[in-house]
């Protein structure tokens, strides 16, 4: 039993060795919420990291949702510099209430290393239509940067509005905080509505889960994360390293969609 537990490790790792993962949900900076994790720095992040064999991704601020987006902002640049990895930062509408101020902020942003954006509507008491964060949703698409939302900050309606409105903006949906496959009778028919529409996997925790969504709409739609430091990635890791689906589709769930993505920011 012994060999047989430790042969299944080995395999384990090095099958995620293998797909080389990146990451969409990884984070510095304190949480607002105390939390079993320790150790919010990069330079401990980049060590878990290299335990779990994940070799790049998108870093997001704590800090953002507790003190300052602005503040977070550039304290995550300021700390994945020369790292390689990239930032997600966070943004408000009155960032872009002056249109050429707020596309200036963008596109610094962007030379400076960010290759997505996260908003917490609910949390920062915002609305997502066009008439409060419309500037700041157009210069999204405009440079194509995928925009990140927890299901729990807004509503199924509102992402399927955004989805429509800006069909050349990708959007990520997260299981932040609670488990998003809860929600499938949501999900499954905005998958087949909306192409720009995608699911990060670390609350998207259920038996052939993967293997039904990537049946249905292909492995194209799903993005690999794990929130960490908040959460261990290995229950993640291994539903894409064990899943019943193709090799090819292995390497889109566990990086090409993300590097697509990042790949297809838009430049300045």
């Amino acid at each position: 039993m012994i060999e047989r537990i430790s042969s299944l490790m080995d395999d384990y790792r090095q099958t995620r060795a293998m797909l080389r993962f990146l990451d969409a949900n990884l984070w510095i900076g304190r949480p607002r919420n105390p939390e079993f994790a320790s150790g919010f720095d990069i330079a401990t992040l980049r060590q878990r990291m290299e335990r779990y064999n994940i070799y790049g991704g998108l870093v997001s601020h704590f800090g953002a949702l507790a003190y300052g987006a602005g503040w977070a902002n550039e304290e995550l640049l300021k700390a994945i510099e020369g790292t390689g990895l990239w930032a997600c930062i966070t943004l408000l509408p009155e960032m872009f209430w002056h249109e050429a101020a707020g596309e200036s902020y963008l596109a610094e942003m962007i030379k400076r290393g960010t290759r997505a954006a996260r908003v917490f509507p609910a949390t920062h008491n915002f609305s997502l239509r066009a008439w409060c964060s419309g500037a700041l949703l157009e210069a999204l698409a405009a440079h194509c940067i995928p925009l990140v939302l927890w299901h729990t900050e807004t509503s199924w309606e509102e992402i399927r509005s955004l989805c429509q409105a800006y069909p050349q903006l990708p959007i990520i949906v997260e299981g932040t905080p609670r488990k998003i496959l809860y929600y499938s009778r949501f999900y499954y028919p905005l998958l087949e509505q909306c192409s720009n529409l995608y699911l990060e996997l670390h609350n998207l925790v259920a038996y052939l889960g993967i293997e039904d969504l990537v049946s249905r709409f292909g492995a194209q739609r799903l993005v690999f994360g794990s929130f960490m430091p908040v959460c261990d990635p290995n229950a993640t890791l291994m539903q894409v390293t064990h899943a019943r689906i193709s090799q090819e589709d292995k390497m889109l769930v566990a990086r090409e969609n993300l590097a697509q993505l990042i790949a297809g920011v838009k430049q300045p």
